[in-house]
């Protein structure tokens, strides 16, 4: 795995500034065929869905693609072994973050092994890069249009919540999806998109789980309430665990704390109790804020002490920690958390 693509570090983000600068694609206007950001107008509940008929895709992995705003868009699906293509299943989208691919992401979350074991669709989407966009420019520079971060697709203001609408239509077509059990979650640029995808399609996504990534958007107004569940390390090196300005030096926004980011979800979702610890393993605390309406629409943070740009668990990629497993706590908190 090319380690090196899969953090949003500063040196990272620096390197592709200078290559941006170098041939202008930073100052380049977007293809006129680029469609803007998806919005609230999307945001429709899917119909329920009890059985399925006449669907053949069986257990496997599979690299689909769908066409979307003037762009032919990929994505990686793992359908899990024991699955019953009459039944609808659980998805869990998976965003990679910036630089990185659908496959390291894969790797890095472990999530195909997890979907075998508990039964869910596992959705690997890949982001587009400068090639791709603008026709020139570093080819691993994919991304997401996280609002505020990162790369070709927010500089370019990509569609990606688009795309996702298309996915998941697509997605549909091919295996027995449940609407009431999509889940999304990504690492550093994946994580502010998902954070996006909560603001703006409360109605298709059920709950999120950012890792390493804040909410981009400066307005967000979740349809419904959406339950959180945060990751972050003190001493991330890439996306501050306080919050800060460092990617605006390549087209970026300021973005807030960890904490902050969870608060506005908990302010959002009408969480007036006490907050709670409900995991403490070595250097792994995370707190929920409660009281929430409804009960079941928690926004909690998982803070790693000391813990840097990675993704708890999985300890060959940053030194992420043994002390928290993210894949597996952010599936049992969205076992628990279908749509209303």
């Amino acid at each position: 795995m090319r380690l090196r693509l899969l953090a949003l570090a500063a040196s990272s983000l620096l390197l592709t500034a200078t290559a941006c600068g170098s041939t202008d694609e930073s100052n380049t206007p977007p293809d006129e065929e680029t469609d803007l950001p998806g919005t609230s107008a999307g945001d429709v509940p899917p119909a329920d869905r009890t059985a399925c008929l006449g669907l053949t895709v069986t257990p496997g992995t599979y690299d689909w693609t769908v066409e979307q705003g003037g762009h032919t868009r990929a994505f990686r699906v793992h359908v899990p072994t024991g699955y019953d293509a009459t039944k609808p299943t659980p998805v869990v989208l998976s965003f990679h973050g910036f630089g990185s691919t659908e496959q390291e992401q894969e790797a890095l979350t472990g999530f195909s092994t997890l979907a075998d074991a508990e039964g869910f669709i596992a959705v690997y989407p890949r982001g587009l890069n400068f090639p791709e966009i603008y026709g020139r420019g570093e080819a691993d520079t994919r991304g997401w249009n996280g609002e505020a971060c990162c790369g070709p697709a927010q500089i370019a203001n990509v569609d990606d919540v688009g795309f996702v609408d298309a996915l998941l239509a697509d997605l549909d077509t091919r295996v027995c999806t449940d609407p009431r059990r999509v889940f999304a979650n990504g690492f550093s640029n994946g994580a502010f998109f998902s954070y996006r995808l909560a603001c703006e399609r409360a109605q298709r996504i059920a709950a999120i789980a950012p890792v390493a990534g804040m909410v981009g958007l400066p307005d967000c107004r979740p349809s419904r309430p959406v339950p959180v569940l945060h990751f972050h390390g003190t001493a991330d090196e890439s996306i501050y665990y306080d919050g800060g300005e460092n990617l605006t030096v390549v087209g970026g926004r300021p973005y807030p704390s960890a904490s902050e980011s969870v608060r506005r979800f908990a302010e959002s979702n009408g969480c007036t109790g006490p907050q709670q610890q409900t995991y403490q393993q070595g250097n792994s605390t995370c707190v929920a804020y409660t009281g929430c309406k409804p009960e079941s629409a928690t926004a909690s943070l998982c803070t790693v002490t000391g813990g840097k740009h990675a993704w708890p668990g999985q300890p060959f990629y940053n030194g992420g920690t043994p002390d928290l497993d993210a894949s597996l706590q952010m599936w049992r908190f969205f076992q628990a958390r279908p749509r209303p």
